[in-house]
């Protein structure tokens, strides 16, 4: 329920951002420096302050987890859309919604809220697979061809917060009084701002339109529901929760992540490349209205295959 509520008011703040639009009070351009501002801001302060923690052989085999677990399910929903890809005629646009997950913007701020800042911890691990598979494997499936920009994925602002977080916890070095003061509050503004973004850009899209793309139906029925359940399954077989029970609430977390919208870096390279781009932003709003319901489904799920 705790869930359903904050995601009821993330739906509020996209609601919001949705009519300063409408209203004329902002442009659906100006979410740009905004969402730069999250980017390039606010979500480095969330992972950097996220691992201002004690540094303790638990946490370590939770971080390990954490990072082989969304590998893992990442290379998982790789070989189903190959086996997916002929009897669903999936795309190269289908099979990036289907892999990545909005890992960021939503899923650090709500996990955040619901789980506190202990979880945020371990979700923010799960920007180094992100990372790594949507600048290889996302990028050659959307760009078709075309060398890995290597320096551009080891570069990447979230991969550098996440050096200077893991830098400080291993030296146990604690951020100053005031640093930590501005940190703190720059890190309470990336739910909002992100929602606001997310409202200003829906402004800008034809519901009528999104909402009569059946195809959009079927694609985020597998990005919100097929896939992480598969995941969760393969979990569940492989008895890592009998094992290692202490992992459960870590690893239900990162299912949360795993089971967010598509990830906006599929619209943004769909974008940039011009590969079926307006088909990627209607993934994008669906999947986004559409998690409302399907993250406390995913959630409930979760928490009745492994006994929590």
């Amino acid at each position: 329920m705790l869930l359903v509520s904050k995601l009821a008011s993330m739906l509020l703040m996209i609601a919001v951002g949705f009519i300063i639009v409408k209203c004329g009070i902002l442009k659906v351009e100006d979410s740009r420096p905004i969402s730069t501002l999250v980017v390039y801001v606010l979500t480095p302060c969330l992972i950097i302050r996220a691992f201002q923690v004690d540094l303790t052989p638990e946490r370590m085999q939770g971080f390990l987890a954490s990072v082989i677990f969304t590998a893992g399910s990442y290379i998982l929903w790789i070989v189903l859309c190959k086996l997916l890809k002929k009897p669903f005629h999936i795309t190269p646009i289908d099979e990036a919604t289907l892999v990545y997950s909005n890992v960021g913007n939503l899923t650090l701020p709500l996990i955040s809220w619901v789980l506190g800042e202990e979880m945020v911890f371990y979700v923010g691990t799960m920007q180094l697979p992100f990372i790594l598979f949507v600048w290889t494997h996302g990028y050659k499936t959307i760009q078709g061809e075309g060398k890995i920009n290597w320096k551009k994925i080891l570069l990447n602002t979230n991969l550098i917060a996440l050096y200077i977080g893991i830098a400080l916890m291993i030296a146990q070095i604690r951020l100053p009084e005031v640093l930590e003061t501005t940190m703190a509050a720059f890190t309470n503004m990336v739910g909002p701002a992100s929602m606001l973004v997310a409202g200003m850009v829906l402004a800008g899209a034809s519901l009528r339109r999104i909402l009569l793309y059946k195809r959009a139906y079927l694609i985020c029925f597998g990005r919100l529901i097929v896939f992480p359940i598969a995941s969760m399954l393969v979990l569940y077989v492989s008895g890592v929760g009998k094992a290692h029970p202490e992992w459960i609430p870590i690893l239900m977390a990162i299912m949360i992540g795993l089971a967010a919208p598509p990830a906006s870096t599929v619209s943004q390279l769909a974008v940039v490349y011009n590969k079926e781009a307006a088909k990627a932003n209607i993934y994008n709003v669906m999947g986004l209205l559409l998690c409302i319901v399907t993250i406390p489904l995913i959630a409930m799920m979760y928490r009745a295959l492994f006994g929590m």
